[in-house]
């Protein structure tokens, strides 16, 4: 399979679309669960907290709110598996990687700052790479039968790792560096 310059540019494109509605997405319902159980919250394209950082959440609170990030990542990508299964378009895919490697660099982080799932762990006094294991591993699974199911050569799914590793990292140095708040 070759790809052209256009094809691989215009993948691209859509690798960073992709990567910017995943992270808005999964911090906005971080932000929401905040909302709803009654803090004033804000939140970056990487990170959503109480703006009061002198509060500190009762746990199921803080289990909660950390749970409704990845669960809507989850949800994205258990509805592009389905969308996938269906309609064999390579254009979609990126919605289901990009939850995938988004999950595994968050359990990377985990090692500096537990994340979202390292904190869950914590709270259940569980070791802290446990939820995040199984939330890679489902997600893993899910691109793995779509990569096999669509027949996605191994130079495409490589391509892709490498494009959504390079827009992620953008994201998130972006972030880093300005720091947007929406809220």
């Amino acid at each position: 399979m070759k790809l052209s310059f256009i094809e691989v540019l215009k993948y691209f494109l859509t690798i960073v679309v992709v990567t910017f509605l995943t992270f808005f997405f999964h911090e906005l319902f971080h932000w929401i669960g905040y909302e709803i159980l009654g803090y004033d919250a804000g939140f970056t394209l990487n990170g959503a907290s109480v703006k009061d950082s002198n509060i500190e959440l009762p746990k199921s609170h803080r289990m909660l709110t950390s749970a409704l990030g990845p669960l809507f990542t989850m949800a994205q990508a258990f509805v592009f598996f389905m969308i996938l299964k269906k309609h064999k378009n390579i254009y979609l895919y990126p919605f289901l990687f990009i939850p995938f490697l988004m999950r595994l660099g968050a359990t990377w982080a985990n090692q500096f700052q537990p994340n979202d799932e390292g904190r869950i762990s914590l709270d259940l006094g569980l070791n802290l790479y446990t939820i995040s294991a199984i939330v890679v591993g489902i997600l893993f699974f899910l691109v793995f039968k779509i990569s096999r199911n669509n027949k996605i050569p191994i130079v495409v799914n490589l391509i892709t790792l490498v494009l959504s590793i390079i827009a992620i990292m953008g994201l998130v140095y972006l972030d880093f560096k300005f720091k947007v708040r929406f809220v």
